[in-house]
């Protein structure tokens, strides 16, 4: 077991959601056998919606007290950089030479047929205007994560209160354009609603340092979770469009797990929590691998037709443990050394 931290159910639910993508894009672009599982993670999708509301709460969470410290604004930023910058340049290297070594056949274009132009590459070191076109298929939204620090940095600069009047002005933007009140132009990241899933998780973290009980009962974390899997019944059923109505969910989810952390202060099992700590190399490494096995399973084909989802479960497996092994011996040294070299 664990010590026990105050985040660490939070932490947990980190890996779950990252375990959804994977098993998403296991499911949706194998191209070898549809649908995984009965297609019972149709739903995966929305782990992404938990890392925007996630990345807010953690983000004002975390530095709560330093509200107007502008000194430490620039070392946020580059304690930020170097969260996202180097593994993910490690994993475009490895996707880049991917391309490079077996171009993407007609019918199974994965990574954009400009890759290796100069101007592709480039966009793709900086994770500038990746919405479209971008080699590592989930790093579109690293973009927003950028943009979300770049404007937390208000925070520290200028304080809380305008920070929030900030925030609420950028917020009735996003809602004039996609009511059609007004029409603000052309702007995929800055007006997109997916913004909003930031802001909420600011508000989790002010109510968890604000009001967190010093008792709290883990019914309101189990009333979450099923919150969250009735959403996910509903959109396999057809009955609601997911892409919408996720905020809601992983809000109150972020909300109750964090609140009944900061009151319990449990222990949890370490492969656990180490999988929340791996998320963001499974997230980033899991597209590529399911590409790889889409590229190699023809040699193999009538053997794993013989058990389709085993096969993929295997796959899923092997995705899993190739990215702890990655965060153990890449992420986490390539980390500690980045931040002792800035501790100088």
């Amino acid at each position: 077991m664990s010590k026990p931290s105050t985040l660490q159910l939070v932490q947990v639910f980190r890996g779950a959601a990252a375990l959804l993508v994977m098993l998403y894009h296991v499911g949706q672009v194998n191209h070898f056998y549809f649908p995984f599982a009965g297609d019972v993670f149709k739903w995966g999708h929305s782990g992404i919606d938990f890392f925007f509301v996630l990345s807010g709460f953690i983000m004002l969470f975390v530095h709560y007290d330093r509200a107007g410290d502008a000194a430490y604004a620039g070392r946020f930023l580059t304690l930020r950089a170097i969260r996202i910058y180097p593994i993910y340049w490690c994993v475009l290297a490895v996707t880049v030479a991917m391309v490079w070594a077996h171009p993407p056949p007609p019918d199974n274009q994965w990574a954009p047929p400009s890759t290796l132009t100069a101007p592709t590459l480039a966009h793709a070191v900086l994770l500038y205007g990746q919405q479209h076109d971008a080699i590592v298929p989930v790093a579109w939204t690293l973009t927003y994560e950028l943009v979300f620090y770049a404007f937390f940095a208000t925070y520290l600069l200028f304080g809380a209160r305008a920070f929030t009047a900030l925030a609420l002005v950028w917020s009735g933007a996003i809602a004039l354009q996609w009511s059609r009140l007004v029409d603000l132009g052309s702007y995929p990241v800055l007006l997109r609603p997916l913004i909003l899933e930031f802001f909420l998780g600011c508000v989790a973290a002010v109510a968890v340092r604000r009001w967190t009980p010093r008792r709290m009962s883990g019914w309101w974390v189990l009333a979450a979770l099923a919150g969250a899997l009735a959403v996910a019944y509903a959109e396999c059923a057809g009955k609601i469009d997911g892409y919408t109505w996720w905020w809601a969910p992983y809000f109150a989810l972020i909300l109750a797990g964090a609140a009944y952390d900061h009151a319990t202060h449990r222990r949890y099992p370490r492969p656990l929590v180490l999988l929340g700590e791996a998320s963001y190399v499974i997230y980033l490494i899991h597209y590529g691998m399911v590409v790889l096995f889409a590229r190699t399973v023809d040699a193999y084909r009538p053997t794993a037709s013989l058990a389709p989802n085993l096969t993929l479960t295997l796959l899923a497996i092997t995705i899993v443990l190739t990215g702890v092994v990655v965060h153990l011996t890449v992420e986490r040294p390539l980390l500690a050394w980045a931040r002792r070299r800035l501790a100088r």
